[in-house]
């Protein structure tokens, strides 16, 4: 769900409303105002439910175990909202970036690689 997440992210950032919604965000983060605030609200749930998603993937072992749940969640969204800015305009490379950082964060292997992947050495 997060990867499939991932990767729709990276296509709606391709729209105008996406880069409107970035720049309020950035200008107006932490300033008391109506609708910097409004912003905030409207992303509030992001967190409880990505907190949700992280800590059922782990239940059901699709995810391997790491740091917590929570903290790993923040980075899933700081994934999903910087990568996409970064490379912006650069599809399709865009969307394979941003489902790659999140695998990374989950402690995923990139795609197409077993989830055991054998460590040079081993």
């Amino acid at each position: 769900m997060l990867l499939a997440l991932a990767r729709a992210h990276a296509v709606y950032s391709w729209r105008d409303m996406a880069a409107v919604l970035r720049s309020l965000r950035v200008e107006l983060a932490g300033r008391d105002h109506p609708v910097g605030q409004a912003i905030d609200e409207a992303v509030a749930p992001l967190l409880p439910a990505c907190v949700r998603l992280v800590g059922g993937g782990r239940r059901r072992g699709s995810n391997p175990p790491g740091p917590p749940v929570r903290d790993t969640a923040a980075a899933v969204i700081a994934a999903l909202e910087a990568v996409p800015t970064a490379v912006a305009g650069r599809a399709p490379h865009d969307v394979t970036l941003t489902e790659r950082a999140v695998r990374g964060v989950l402690g995923l292997p990139p795609a197409g690689l077993p989830s055991a992947a054998p460590r040079s050495g081993e």
